[in-house]
């Protein structure tokens, strides 16, 4: 999953391995902004109580707001027994708020996260609940401190030293940075949004699964290594993070992180030349409402 649940996910460690203080200042250095969320009237929540929604935009630029490479939606169900991860295209075409078009990249690039929440709000019609920033390019070392990430490779591919065959692999850190920057050079190959995605879903399964963590001083480094490289929200603060962990920790039935593709109906080049992702309006409706009642896993069958 993606950032902010990574370290929501590591948080439970806290509780599960030992009551260690400097566990706990480690999650509470994990940077936070309330910016990253837009103001608007709490009262307007939907959904299943209890349910949470986070947005994860990846990014290779420390610049804020820069290019967001990697955009996913995180559900977690309100039981605390599943938990999807729904791909949102970079250059899907959006609506704004004038009326106007434009790819969800762009709104974050223009607009910041706040923005981006408010786009994909409006597109699923639900509530985000929480938002995290993380930069891809310091994961490797988080990799690393992981025993490596398992990824489902789609294609076949060599960049540099490096050959990535298809079907599942485990990556180094070094490795991952490696298949994180490939880019298509033809038809058919795998695109680098889509890489990093991968191998950032691959670091959440891991996160939920991996033994280390339950070592006390691996723990710590993890820790460490996410209030480097992420920045959540202000709400979703170090005793939330191990509410949600614990909770997914102790309920969760599934090893692994469900991963829904978004909708969409096809590809255009707006007059400037820039390519975009349309979507699938009537599909992505009724996986708005699957989010809303917690039924992604019927609407996924």
């Amino acid at each position: 999953m993606g950032a902010g649940l990574l370290a929501a996910l590591v948080a439970v460690s806290v509780v599960a391995v030992a009551s260690v203080g400097s566990l706990w200042l480690s999650l509470s250095g994990i940077r936070r902004d309330f910016a990253l969320l837009p103001v608007r009237d709490t009262a307007a929540a939907v959904g299943v109580p209890g349910s949470l929604n986070l947005l994860v935009i990846g990014t290779d630029s420390h610049q804020t707001p820069g290019n967001a490479d990697v955009m996913m939606l995180v559900h977690v169900d309100a039981a605390r027994q599943d938990v999807h991860v729904v791909s949102l295209p970079r250059d899907l075409l959006v609506t704004q708020p004038d009326g106007s078009s434009t790819r969800l990249s762009k709104v974050y690039a223009s607009g910041g996260a706040a923005a981006t929440v408010q786009a994909v709000e409006e597109l699923l019609d639900i509530r985000v609940d929480h938002v995290a920033l993380t930069w891809l390019n310091g994961m490797s070392r988080l990799i690393d401190l992981l025993g490596g990430v398992p990824v489902d490779n789609p294609v076949s591919m060599t960049t540099g030293n490096y050959v990535f065959p298809r079907g599942q692999i485990t990556l180094t850190g070094e490795e991952a940075l490696a298949f994180v920057r490939q880019g298509p050079t033809a038809p058919g190959e795998l695109d680098r949004a889509e890489s990093q995605r991968l191998v950032l879903q691959g670091i959440a399964s891991r996160l939920l699964t991996s033994t280390s963590l339950r070592n006390p001083g691996t723990v710590k480094a993890v820790l460490d290594q996410l209030a480097s490289d992420i920045v959540v929200d202000s709400g979703l603060d170090a005793r939330r993070m191990v509410e949600l962990y614990v909770g997914l920790r102790v309920r969760s039935t599934n090893a692994d992180l469900q991963a829904i593709k978004l909708p969409t109906a096809g590809r255009g080049t707006t007059p400037a030349g820039d390519g975009y992702v349309l979507a699938d309006l009537p599909r992505i409706e009724s996986l708005g409402r699957a989010i809303n009642t917690d039924t992604l896993d019927q609407w996924a069958r």
